[in-house]
Formats: C-alpha cells, sequence, structure tokens
C-alpha cells in the first residue's frame, strides 16, 4: 500500500481519502476512485440511452450504479463490500453464467461485432470499464501479502460478470458472432 499523509493540509496536487488523511492526486487510490467516478458517469450514460422503450435496462442499469455506488463507499469508509447480487442473481450464479454462457443463453461466448446492436456494444463497452477498474483497485490496494481489499476486487470482477451476462439479454435475435 502506498503512502499517505495524516495532515489537515490539502494542496492542489493533494486530495482528501478519509478525514485528516491526504494523498497526492497520482496515488492509485485516488487513481481508482476516479475510475469508479467514471464508471458510474458511464452507467448513467447507457440509463439516458434506454429510457427511449427500454425500461427493464434502465432498471438493471440502476442496480448496477447503486453497486457502484457501494463500492465507492465501501472504499472511502472501509466497511467490507457486501456479495454482489445484481437482477436476483448472486455472485456465484452470475459467474456461472458468465463461464458457461451455451448452457444458460444458447450461445457461445460474444465475439463483439457491429451487428450486436448499439445497446448490447454499450453494456461491453461498460464491462471493460468494469475490467479497468478492477485493475485500478488491483494496484490501489496491492501488498506484499496481497491484495488489501480482496472483497472490493472480488465485487468488480463479478459486476464484469454481471455485465457480460446483462449483454446476451440485449444482443439482436440471430445474433452469432460467437466463440465456437
Amino acid at each position: 500500500m502506498e503512502k499517505q499523509k495524516t495532515t489537515g493540509q490539502k494542496q492542489e496536487h493533494t486530495t482528501f481519502l478519509s478525514a485528516g488523511v491526504v494523498a497526492d492526486k497520482s496515488s492509485a487510490r485516488v487513481e481508482f476512485r476516479g475510475r469508479l467516478d467514471s464508471l458510474s458517469a458511464a452507467v448513467v450514460t447507457l440509463q439516458i440511452m434506454g429510457r427511449e422503450g427500454r425500461a427493464s435496462l434502465v432498471e438493471e442499469l440502476e442496480e448496477v450504479r447503486v453497486k457502484v455506488y457501494d463500492i465507492l463507499s465501501c472504499e472511502v469508509t472501509g466497511r467490507p463490500c457486501e456479495d454482489l447480487v445484481l437482477w436476483g442473481l448472486n455472485a456465484e450464479e452470475l459467474r456461472e453464467r458468465s463461464h458457461h454462457p451455451a448452457k444458460y443463453f444458447g450461445l457461445g461466448h460474444i465475439r463483439p461485432h457491429h451487428t450486436m446492436g448499439i445497446i448490447a456494444a454499450a453494456l461491453n463497452e461498460l464491462r471493460t470499464k468494469v475490467r479497468e477498474t478492477e485493475l485500478s483497485a488491483c494496484r490501489a490496494f496491492w501488498t506484499p501479502e496481497g491484495p488489501e481489499r480482496p472483497d472490493i476486487v472480488a465485487a468488480l470482477n463479478r459486476l464484469s460478470s454481471a455485465l457480460y451476462v446483462l449483454t446476451y439479454k440485449y444482443l439482436p435475435e440471430g445474433y452469432d458472432e460467437t466463440v465456437r
């Protein structure tokens, strides 16, 4: 874990991590928080895209948006992340579906392609943003003994799985760009 200064003196190149704890803006934890902000913004943008005739997408993404905010809250407060549950599926169910899509969706693993449609493509892009955020978390919380916040890393890993699963729901009928 990188060093932070315990001081009340914030300067332009620093930011508060918590009350009285200041870090340089180049800190991996600050980067991680920025990634969570970007992820949240991308979720909201996709919700806006879904408002026209896709109420279920807006609702599904609202659960994602709340979870992203919860991860941020857990990081800031130090409280542990609860196990991920989205759309009535727990972490293991999401993992199972993302690893064995043919069993659950009748299709192999998705190969992104322009024929997947704008919503599925945007969900796939959102999934990649979750992966980038997960990698940022790994850097921010890495210690010689392993990750300091494995709960956050696990929550992001499952969130990526969840968005992969959700992408299948929004693929156009007959989509066949999959790994065979």
